[in-house]
């Protein structure tokens, strides 16, 4: 099981917790999937740890052995495992995994405007979609006073295309990270899946993509 190597491997966890991006570093020390649990260390700050048990769900990521691995934990409660202090979740229900260069990312050049209007319950707001692959994985660039969170669900987002009808989409968020645009404007990165058509992705990386390998 991918879940207990990665714990017996010691691998780091990482994870982007809100309101304010936290990250909290950590390490599996317990996977009991008959009992439909996991329990992860104490990160070393008491922000990190009082940010994750304040949320109800948070996206790990990892790389072990060459593949990038991510994964949603949900109902986060104090405990300890061995005498160490600890944050027990629930048994997470699916695994990604990402293998190198599997599915090649694409980025959008910045000549391209590759827009996308998403709707949050009454909000509205624009994102840059800055790169994406075919099977979907990518990543969006948005304000930073706009507050998502790992694991929600962006219903009917439209992708605006320079030429041709808009692409409508679901943005399923993986990880979210904070960032400095090149003006000095702080921002907000989230890694996503995009849930739609999967020739109309294609059609997107075509027509409006460069290679990142190249």
């Amino acid at each position: 099981m991918a879940l207990r190597a990665i714990c017996a491997a010691a691998e780091t966890l990482s994870a982007s917790l809100p309101p304010d991006d936290t990250l909290f570093l950590s390490r599996l020390l317990h996977v009991d999937p008959e009992a439909g649990s996991i329990v992860v260390a104490w990160s070393t700050t008491k922000e990190a740890n009082l940010a994750i048990l304040a949320t109800r769900r948070v996206t790990f990521s990892c790389n072990h052995e060459g593949a990038q691995y991510e994964f949603l934990a949900t109902e986060p409660n104090e405990s300890d495992h061995g005498g160490q202090p600890g944050i027990q979740f629930a048994f997470p229900g699916a695994l990604l995994v990402l293998h190198r260069r599997a599915h090649k990312r694409y980025a959008v050049p910045p000549q391209v405007p590759l827009s996308c209007e998403i709707s949050l319950g009454p909000i509205a707001f624009d994102a840059k979609v800055v790169d994406i692959s075919l099977k979907g994985i990518g990543a969006i660039v948005y304000d930073a006073g706009i507050q998502l969170e790992p694991g929600m669900l962006l219903r009917r987002t439209r992708i605006i295309q320079p030429r041709g009808r808009p692409v409508v989409v679901d943005l399923e968020v993986r990880h979210i990270s904070r960032i400095t645009l090149p003006e000095g404007r702080a921002a907000h990165r989230a890694g996503c899946r995009f849930i739609g058509a999967a020739n109309e992705i294609e059609g997107l990386i075509r027509f409006f993509v460069t290679d990142l390998d190249s």
